[in-house]
This record gives C-alpha cells, structure tokens and sequence, in this order.
C-alpha cells in the first residue's frame, strides 16, 4: 500500500499529489490558495513560501504592527509518558514516542521523522517538566492548555499534569488550562486513516459526568495559583462542544449543563468559570452568550487529513497560513463572544497513518514567524488579546515548537521574537508588577 500511495504522489508531481491514488475523494475545485500571489522573480515556486506581502494582503493591512501585548499560550499533547491506561494495552513503558521512532520518509525531499533535540524524556518526571516550562518561558510562551482525557471517569495522560508540571519547583513560570479533549479515542499507533482506527474509549455525556468533571477539577487543579484566568475566570476549554451539546440534548440542556458546571465552581469559592469552546463548534458560534461559552479559538486550522483535502496528497505550508487567516476572519464574523487565532506550526500525522496522511509540506520558522505576527495583529484591539500556538509538542502530527533535529531552537525563537517575554518576566525585572492573571 505505501509503495502504491508514494508512487502516486510522486508522479502526479507539486501539491496535487496523491490524488490520482483515491480520486473519488479529490475535489475538482481545490487548489493551493499560494496560486493566487504570483511572486517574482518567476523562477521561484508560487506554491512554497508564505510572505509578508501575502500576510498583509489576507489581512488587509498595509504593515505588520501590532503594538499591543497579548497572552501568548500553547497547546500541550501530554502523551509522551508511561500512561497506565495505554500500558495495559500497548506494553509497559509505551509511549507515542514509539510511532516517532518508526516513521519513515515517504518520498525524497519528506523531513521524517523529526526526532527530539533532547532525545526521548519523560514529561511526568518533575525535572523533565522544569526543563519544558523554563524552555516555554524563556521564549515568550505564559501558558499551556494541556489536553485532558476523560471519558465517563476513564483516564489517561493526566500523569505530565499532575506528577511533572505540578511538582515542578519553576512552574510558577507558567500558567496552565485545561482543555477537555472530549472526542472518541482511537487506537492510531498506527491505522491506516483516522477513520478506520479503532474506537477505544467512545465519548458520551450526560449532565452527572460533566459535574463529575468539574468536581474532580476543583479538587485537583482550579485551586491551583498558576491556574489561567481570564477576566478573574478559570478557563475551561472544551474541544468538541457540538458532541457535548448533541449528546446533552441539544442548545438548552448545554446551557442548564454549563451553568451547573459554573455553579459548582462558584460554590467552591473559586470565582467564575470561563468556558471556552476550542475546536468544533456546532454552529453554535452565534449563540455562544446564550448558551454559555466565553470564548473560541481553534485546536488546529488545517489539520486535513481529517478531513477538506485528499489523503495522500500534499499542501505547502504558505496553504495552511493562508486558510488559517482565512478561517480567523469567519470566526470572528460568526461569534458574538471573543474569537482568539490559533498559529499552526505545521501538519503531517504520517507517523500515524502513514501514505494515508494529508502532509503539509516545506514549513520553516520564518514563515510561522509571519504567521505569528498576523496573529497579534488579528486581535490588535480587541479585549482580552489572546493567540493559540499548536502547538508545543504533537510530535506525530509534526506541528511542534520543541527543539528538533531539523529545525533546533529555531521555532521557539520565532515565538519569541514574534511575541518578546512572558510579561511578568519583565515585570519582575523592572520592579513593576503589570501582570495579575485576571
């Protein structure tokens, strides 16, 4: 199957590659959105390179200047640790690493696998997460929104949490978020499409497990004094809130269900609960106030091989920066609370599918810097002023800012440049405390 699946993207040739493979899945009209800025000189491929000029034109702007700061936080993939859930099914001491370790390069020119910079580690050993949060800090990021698995009290990955970032004597550095990833698990180590992986743990809902939810939250995290807060609110992100709603009941069991949720909270003597929808929004953008959420943002603006573009095919990275501004610009046009920009830094989940993936294809620092910069422009002025990085460390769907083998420090110092220090960092250089965490 791979030898079949390379052998046609390299002969259908540039970003239409791999459709020839499964043609009752490529869409007629789809095309790299770089086709539509021809660059000189002529030589150069139009397809490859995500510019300034680019930016500014999907933006509208004639600079790149946001003078505003903004809260800077990356999503975290905590499965690079002995999990006990996923050891009884995968060995003792399995890890994703494991898929990492396998990926293979499938056509000439393809950056896989993209090892670690600082080997394979453990991030539920304290000193190991020190390490992680002082890289983070160093280099502009505040915070985390680390993804939480549970699924009708079943748990997994909570380990990098709760015996590493927690017991981390720096961790004071960083603040941290939950975001419910409440969809299906799925045994994709590897598959052969995402939708043929199978089903693990299926995700339901009920509005007794969301307070359950809540309840174990308050008891392990929300006290915590590096928790984020927005507006004095702890945020609580959810990944998929058109599943949680569907499953519910529908937009008036959501609400019930939410305002539970935050009564809890407020009967705990935590203050409010910023809910924030992060990923799949159930055409609920335009009722969010109503129903509940206080903000939106994305987990990932083109991750196509779940879906949009054909498998096996591949896109320049200029596609996925374009679609991203693209997509900003809908969402905050749709929502009636805060929208907040997600920055991909890059897309290819071969490790886990193999020929099947959609790969984004000659991403480079650079080019996220750009993106990084919209971004801060996007939410120049508006209140709070957020952006989303994915994301600190999907290392099997390559969209990471830990150092590489390949690329060094050299993504993390574009965050940094692009967005400066963490600003009670400098706070506390100057003396001057502008950072309160509400």
């Amino acid at each position: 199957m791979f030898r079949g699946a390379v052998a046609a993207a390299v002969g259908a040739g540039g970003y239409l590659a791999g459709s020839r493979a499964r043609p009752e899945t490529r869409r007629a009209d789809w095309k790299p959105y770089a086709l539509e800025y021809p660059l000189a000189p002529p030589r150069l491929d139009p397809d490859t390179y995500f510019t300034t000029e680019i930016c500014r034109r999907e933006l509208g702007v004639p600079a790149l200047g946001a003078a505003s700061d903004c809260e800077v936080i990356a999503y975290y993939f905590p499965a690079w640790h002995p999990s006990p859930y996923m050891e009884r099914l995968y060995g003792k001491d399995w890890t994703e690493f494991e898929l990492l370790k396998n990926a293979r390069s499938l056509f000439p020119g393809h950056q896989q696998p993209k090892q670690p910079l600082w080997g394979y580690f453990n991030e539920a050993d304290p000193v190991w997460a020190e390490r992680e949060i002082d890289a983070a800090a160093d280099h502009g990021i505040h915070g985390w929104m680390v993804d939480w698995y549970w699924h009708d009290g079943a748990m997994f990955y909570q380990e990098q949490l709760e015996n590493g970032f927690l017991a981390a004597r720096n961790r004071s550095r960083l603040r941290f978020a939950l975001m419910w990833a409440n969809h299906d698990w799925r045994a994709v180590y590897p598959a052969r499409s995402p939708d043929e992986a199978q089903i693990l743990l299926p995700q339901t809902h009920s509005e007794r497990d969301c307070l359950r939810v809540i309840d174990y939250c308050i008891e392990h995290y929300f006290h915590q004094p590096n928790y984020w807060r927005l507006n004095g609110a702890l945020v609580f992100g959810i990944f998929d809130l058109d599943h949680l709603a569907r499953q519910l009941g529908g937009a008036e069991a959501l609400k019930r269900t939410l305002g539970a949720m935050r009564e809890r909270v407020a009967r705990a003597g935590l203050g409010g609960l910023h809910i924030q929808s992060n990923n799949v929004h159930g055409h609920l953008e335009g009722r969010f106030r109503e129903v509940g959420v206080d903000s939106a943002t994305f987990y990932h603006t083109f991750g196509w091989s779940y879906g949009g573009r054909p498998p096996g095919s591949l896109s320049p990275y200029s596609d996925g920066a374009i679609h991203s501004i693209r997509q900003w610009a809908k969402m905050r046009g749709r929502c009636d609370v805060p929208f907040f920009p997600d920055c991909p830094a890059g897309w290819d989940d071969s490790p886990r599918f193999g020929a099947s993936a959609h790969m984004v294809v000659e991403r480079s620092p650079d080019q996220y810097e750009i993106l990084l910069r919209a971004a801060r422009q996007f939410v120049e002025g508006q209140t709070p002023r957020v952006i989303f990085l994915s994301s600190w460390n999907e290392w099997t769907e390559d969209h990471t800012l830990l150092p590489d083998t390949v690329y060094g420090y050299s993504y993390l110092e574009a965050v940094r440049r692009a967005c400066g220090p963490a600003p009670w960092e400098d706070a506390a250089l100057r003396g001057t405390r502008i950072y309160d965490g509400g």
